[in-house]
């Protein structure tokens, strides 16, 4: 007779059911008959009842318990405004002093916007 020994087993009779190893409830799963004295209950540092894992530094989301033991979870932030540069018209230079001045004009007007770092100050 071989010796086998699993981490989950039921003992004969079905009166104890052993987890040695990992016990995954899906979603859509419920567990029914625990007496709500066994589940802890959320305080400020401690969060009640079951606790998913988090599958990886992607998916977490910082999180609060309130003083009334609910969890809260913060709304996403909202995006920025992105700036917008005043109007540089089109450059209708016929020499190259006057397209740099033109061009010279874009660069002011993108700095001013926020959208390109200002000269450094020397």
């Amino acid at each position: 007779m071989s010796e086998y020994n699993a981490k989950n087993y039921t003992e004969q009779g079905g009166e104890k059911t052993v987890i040695g190893g990992t016990l995954e409830i899906q979603e859509g799963a419920s567990v029914t008959g625990l007496p709500s004295s066994q589940v802890p209950v959320a305080t400020e540092t401690t969060l009640g009842g079951v606790k998913a894992t988090t599958k990886t530094e992607t998916y977490t989301v910082a999180a609060k318990i309130g003083t009334d033991g609910n969890l809260y979870v913060p709304t996403y932030p909202t995006v920025p405004e992105v700036p917008v540069a005043v109007n540089q018209a089109v450059s209708t230079a016929e020499d190259i002093t006057t397209l740099l001045a033109d061009f010279n004009a874009l660069l002011v007007k993108l700095k001013t916007a926020g959208l390109m770092a200002p000269d450094a100050q020397e």
